[in-house]
């Protein structure tokens, strides 16, 4: 129980700063706007405290340890958890590499299968069109700068967005 108590401490400060960040938001007089830049994000950060205090006000009424299993490496959801994390953190690792279409195309057809996904032509098609749909609306339609990636994968993005 100490655990995830401190653990909401902690996630609670970070609320409080996140908040705190919100309210430090310019508003503007003259838009039509009545909660104003940092309306949305405080309401957020209210809601996250709120439930947070919920979920500290019943885990020390229940005074017992929550198991999860997902942190235990020695079960499969564990490992599953820790593949997982470092297909993530290989993907992030790779967008200023390969670019974003690339490495997201690989994404999507390598997690699925650690899943234990293993339909290989409906992985690639729901991996190619995910691709093209997320390069399609963000590069192109709301024109976010992506992750170009370096030497030939930079040039072929060009030609993509």
């Amino acid at each position: 129980m100490a655990v995830e108590v401190i653990f909401n401490v902690f996630l609670g400060l970070l609320i409080v700063f996140y908040l705190y960040q919100a309210m430090q938001l310019p508003n503007i007089e003259d838009t039509v706007d009545i909660l104003g830049a940092s309306g949305f994000p405080q309401i957020i950060g209210v809601l996250a405290l709120l439930v947070l205090v919920f979920i500290s006000i019943r885990t020390v009424r229940e005074n017992k340890a929550v198991q999860i299993s997902m942190f235990n490496l020695r079960l499969p959801e564990g490992r599953l958890l820790l593949v997982n994390i470092c297909l993530l953190a290989s993907y992030i690792v790779l967008l200023s590499i390969l670019g974003f279409a690339v490495s997201t195309l690989l994404y999507l057809f390598i997690a699925p299968t650690s899943f234990g996904y293993n339909k290989w032509r409906m992985l690639t098609v729901f991996a190619v069109v995910g691709s093209v749909v997320l390069v399609s609306i963000f590069g192109s339609v709301f024109y976010v700068p992506l992750p170009r990636g370096i030497g030939l994968f930079r040039e072929l993005s060009y030609l993509i967005y």
